[in-house]
């Protein structure tokens, strides 16, 4: 599993919160542990709530990656 570097509790591929969206993911059916789910959960966060929930990323919004 993907974890981040500055949170460890960031998981996947979208860096989805274990402490805040773990309950919230299995109560709806998401494996968040798995790319398609992280994926899936994503896009219910994103149609739920816009970008709140990657709001305290936003400095890496424009960075590349390489």
């Amino acid at each position: 599993v993907l974890r981040g570097e500055v949170n460890r509790f960031d998981v996947g591929i979208f860096q989805i919160n274990e402490q805040y969206h773990l309950e919230k993911s299995r109560d709806l059916g998401f494996d968040i542990y798995t790319p398609a789910g992280n994926v899936e959960y994503a896009v219910w966060l994103m149609n739920a709530y816009g970008r709140a929930p990657w709001v305290w990323s936003r400095h890496c919004w424009s960075n590349s990656v390489s």
